[in-house]
């Protein structure tokens, strides 16, 4: 019977490792396997060592302070390799955990097969040198990764991107659809991110209604967040909280949405949003000297130009990003150009059935 190590480490890579995992086991139901999971990959079969909330953390300081903990967790992925009963190693992106993995697991001759690439090509060029050596393939969601990597001798291949195997991402519904006036608000899915964005959300109420914008707000609850996080907000009535995700995004009419793959989801439900995000003296001070790309946003990136407006740490304001999503919503022309954008995007990430492809090379593999 084979056995199949994977590790993910956000709300993310849970969705799109337990799609994977699905795929595989249509294909060969008798694969078993074990690794770092949330909810989703448990759903289809993950035996977890660790809960999704313990590893699902964002930030060199706030990683350093767990320092034991994921020592003493890599230490027990590595003990299970050394057993000898893992046939293949699937790490989903969370690169600083699972390059150290995945070096691990080449010396002892355990085949690593990487889905969804770690960004590198924004912060790690040295990083690149290193997967090349630790990896046997890697399979990219974004075209342009092909030849970042393939430069490092990595043997890289295209799949399309999985979140377009949801139907919801159809080229046609981001146009053809009523919207509701509301504005989204999305403050990610780690509770460490939560608290430190609902003070700004708090802020961006109090502004609107300072302002006179009056408009009407949904709070998206990520699934693995108690609501409990959310008490601050029941003093506003113009206030919905929703862990509805996909559901918001197709029905609100702008959003403002933490850094992420929240973004993309965003873009392919032909949501126009304002990007933020905030965090740590520490933490900011360090990224900024790793990045090398004048964007931060996934959608901008992609597109190579700033479609969508970014307010990072100290422009993150309540004031300035109201005041644009109140413009955006107000500019029928700016609303467009943004939505067409957003469907050239879409065309650009190839067709479905990314988890199925993947699901091929890895039981190729084996």
């Amino acid at each position: 019977m084979k056995k199949i190590l994977i590790v993910s480490g956000d709300p993310s890579g849970d969705l799109h490792s337990s799609l994977l995992m699905r795929e595989i086991r249509k294909l060969k139901p008798e694969i078993q396997f074990i690794g770092i999971g949330g909810e989703k990959m448990i759903a289809e079969g993950l035996e977890a060592l660790a809960p999704m909330s313990e590893v699902s953390v964002v930030g060199f300081w706030e990683v350093a302070k767990k320092y034991n903990f994921f020592k003493n967790l890599l230490d027990k992925c590595k003990d299970i390799i050394k057993k000898g009963d893992i046939d293949i190693f699937i790490p989903v992106d969370y690169p600083g955990f699972n390059i150290r993995l995945a070096e691990f697991s080449k010396n002892f001759g355990v085949p690593v097969y990487y889905y969804i690439a770690p960004q590198l090509w924004a912060w790690g060029k040295n990083r690149s040198k290193k997967l090349a050596r630790v990896v046997d393939k890697l399979l990219v969601v974004f075209p342009f990764e092909v030849e970042y990597f393939s430069n490092f001798g990595i043997d890289t291949k295209f799949i399309g991107h999985p979140l377009l195997d949801n139907k919801n991402y159809s080229e046609n519904f981001m146009t053809n659809v009523e919207r509701n006036g509301k504005i989204a608000f999305f403050p990610g899915s780690r509770k460490q991110e939560i608290r430190k964005h609902l003070d700004l959300f708090v802020k961006i109420l109090k502004y609107n209604e300072a302002s006179g914008y009056k408009h009407q707000f949904t709070v998206a609850r990520s699934s693995n967040i108690p609501l409990s996080e959310f008490s601050m907000l029941s003093l506003y009535k113009n206030v919905e909280i929703c862990s509805d995700n996909i559901g918001i995004m197709r029905t609100s009419s702008a959003g403002i949405i933490k850094t992420g793959t929240s973004n993309l989801e965003a873009a392919l439900s032909g949501m126009p949003f304002a990007m933020f995000y905030k965090t740590s003296f520490l933490t900011y001070t360090i990224a900024e000297r790793l990045v090398n790309l004048p964007y931060i946003s996934i959608v901008n990136i992609l597109s190579n130009q700033f479609v969508i407006q970014e307010f990072i740490q100290q422009r993150a304001e309540a004031e300035l990003i109201l005041d644009y999503i109140n413009m955006l919503m107000k500019n029928q022309d700016e609303y467009r150009r943004i939505q067409n954008q957003f469907l050239e995007l879409r065309k650009n990430l190839g067709e479905g059935g990314a988890s199925l492809k993947a699901a091929e090379h890895i039981l190729e593999a084996l």
